[in-house]
């Protein structure tokens, strides 16, 4: 009877092994290949959300199945047509945050691989990490950087755009700056007082994309408003009354300089300005002095800024002919 039994096991125990060993020859296995994944947001998330992190990742998954389909699937993969697409839905409990960053799983459903090969994705390596913006609209002020001379003679049209962008950024964002291009530029562009331009306005603030609604503005030059003239290093002389016996003098080279803008009509040559302390009122000893520095403009010219601030000089005695010898008439 036990010899029997053995005899029996024995028997089972081999057809067992022989069972295995030809359903392992049924069955491969590819191990830990990397598979591209892409993530979209989920419908009802586009028009609110915008996806910051990379829309492409990668994960690692292992697939067994019999050798013909593993065939076909080495194939697919050495073409690049192994991919996985995976939709993320927001948790209901970040819908109200301006930034959300989470990771979505990549499940075997999101493989499309022959019938009979079974999908097994790399525990802790399936995962993706995201981030998203939560975006919204804000109307802010148009800005165009250019000289300060040229500033104030330009309109734009609109004067405010809609920009649309993520949250945290609206908040800080209070105007649209549009850099506008030197004068040689300008009039490659035709901007003349007669004949506006076009300007698109910027698709990107600080690093971050936005869509300004609308895309361009038009800007034109007022014939009506002010030139700015800026002048540099505009001396400042001394007005002496006759026979002044102090001679004025500043006490550094810089002091004796003026760094003005003027305003007025738009003309080719610089206006000639002149800019002078006044010593004819008043009593005046040698020593330090202060004084408020006049400017003589031309007819139709403003300042195009607050006035000069007084100016130190110093007054020094007039050093008087030497008399002859002896009361005698210079030879």
């Amino acid at each position: 009877m036990t010899d029997r039994l053995l005899t029996f096991g024995l028997a089972f125990a081999l057809g067992l092994f022989v069972w295995l060993y030809a359903r392992s020859r049924e069955r491969e296995i590819l191990d830990n290949i990397v598979v591209p994944v892409t993530v979209r947001l989920a419908p009802g998330l586009a028009d609110s959300y915008r996806l910051e992190s990379p829309a492409a990742g990668q994960v690692r998954v292992s697939f067994t199945g019999p050798p013909n389909k593993l065939r076909e699937l080495q194939e697919a993969i050495s073409r690049n047509e192994l991919s996985a697409t995976v939709d993320y839905a927001l948790p209901e409990d970040q819908l109200e945050r301006n930034r959300i960053e989470d990771s979505v799983r990549v499940e075997a459903t999101d493989l499309r691989v022959p019938a009979g090969v079974t999908v097994l994705p790399v525990e802790g390596r399936n995962r993706i990490g995201v981030m998203l913006s939560r975006l919204g609209d804000k109307v802010v002020k148009v800005r165009i950087e250019t000289s300060k001379d040229l500033e104030p003679r330009l309109r734009i049209i609109p004067e405010t755009v809609k920009v649309r962008a993520p949250r945290d950024l609206l908040e800080r964002l209070f105007e649209l700056s549009v850099i506008l291009p030197s004068r040689d530029e300008l009039g490659f562009m035709g901007l003349t007082p007669g004949r506006p331009a076009r300007l698109p306005l910027p698709r990107e603030v600080d690093g971050i994309a936005i869509v300004p609604d609308p895309e361009s503005v038009v800007v034109r030059i007022d014939p009506q408003a002010p030139r700015i003239y800026p002048l540099a290093d505009l001396p400042v002389q001394f007005l002496c009354p006759p026979n002044f016996t102090l001679r004025p003098r500043f006490l550094d080279d810089r002091a004796g300089k003026l760094q003005l803008r003027i305003q007025g009509p738009d003309q080719g040559d610089t206006p000639r300005v002149h800019a002078y302390i006044d010593l004819t009122g008043g009593r005046f000893l040698p020593g330090p002095g202060i004084e408020s520095v006049q400017i003589q403009l031309p007819r139709d010219f403003t300042l195009a800024q607050d006035p000069p601030a007084k100016v130190s000089f110093e007054l020094v005695p007039v050093e008087a002919a030497p008399k002859p010898l002896g009361g005698l008439p210079a030879p």
